[in-house]
């Protein structure tokens, strides 16, 4: 199950806030030819689906095919393949089992970073916060792009993150005072004025 806050695998789905979880750090690895590969997933990147597989993985056989097969993947998302490093990999099988069109990376820290307690394992990183959304383990791609696409409606939904600034905090604050029918100049933001104009000095 995709599921908020520390790894686990219990199959259930719980609702997902990407503003309230943690940052998601970049990955850093060798691609299958060799060439050292670096990903951001900081603020403003794809919203990210990380598939932690390992080609000596049997649970993670399904899998494999289906990606092999063309399986869907929810609109909007990148897929990212993440095994081990090669040093615990076999390079050979990988090769045979990568999915054509999707990125492979093979990164041990990673597995590290992310808190991997097993595979298969996947983890959503929320694009526009860079924050980890959900994260859980299941053995079926439909009920994982099911998942996916539930935890990223739970994130688009929730409510806004705090504004971090002077200028978002009054620019938020105009547009509460202008849903309540309040525009700059309205009597209501000078009540020193109509006091003074009710019972001031003439």
């Amino acid at each position: 199950a995709i599921e908020r806050g520390a790894p686990a695998e219990a199959p259930r789905v719980s609702g997902v806030e990407g503003t309230t979880s943690a940052g998601a750090p970049d990955i850093v690895g060798e691609s299958l030819a060799g060439d050292a590969v670096k990903v951001d997933l900081g603020p403003g990147s794809p919203t990210t689906l990380l598939a932690f597989l390992s080609s000596g993985c049997t649970a993670c056989g399904p899998l494999w095919d289906h990606l092999r097969r063309g399986a869907p993947i929810p609109a909007r998302v990148r897929l990212l393949v993440v095994t081990k490093g090669p040093e615990q990999e076999s390079v050979t099988a990988l090769r045979a089992l990568a999915p054509g069109g999707h990125e492979l990376l093979m990164s041990a820290d990673a597995w590290r970073d992310f808190e991997i307690p097993a595979s298969p394992h996947f983890v959503l990183v929320d694009g526009p916060s860079g924050r980890i959304a959900g994260r859980g383990s299941t053995s079926s791609w439909e009920r994982l792009v099911t998942m996916v696409e539930q935890a990223m409606g739970d994130a688009e939904q929730a409510p806004p993150a705090r504004a971090q600034t002077t200028s978002e905090r009054a620019e938020r604050a105009e547009l509460a005072l202008a849903a309540a029918g309040i525009s700059p100049g309205h009597p209501s933001l000078y009540p020193a004025n109509e006091g003074a104009e009710e019972g001031g000095d003439p």
